[in-house]
């Protein structure tokens, strides 16, 4: 490869995603901002932004494999409340 990057297209391949890349993570950060933003708007009106998280988390998630984890730990939860 060092042989590569002395050609002027390799160069200019390199650039381009180095220039993607931060374009990318900028957009991302702006992203990241504009989410911020979001949780605090709900924290303000009173929500709690952990369970709001929690069900972002779970919404990604394949239902069968949700309603599976559910199932688990409303076991557990019977289990450590008998104890």
């Amino acid at each position: 490869m060092t042989n590569e990057i002395l050609k002027p297209e390799t160069k200019e391949q390199l650039k381009n995603y180095v220039s993607e890349i931060e374009r990318l993570n900028s957009k991302k950060d702006q992203l990241q901002a504009e989410i911020r933003e979001v949780f605090d708007s709900a924290k303000s009106k009173g929500f709690d932004v952990k369970n709001i998280r929690e069900i972002i988390k779970l919404r990604k998630r394949d239902k069968q494999e949700m309603v599976h984890s559910e199932e688990v730990r409303e076991f557990y939860k019977d289990i450590l409340i008998e104890l």
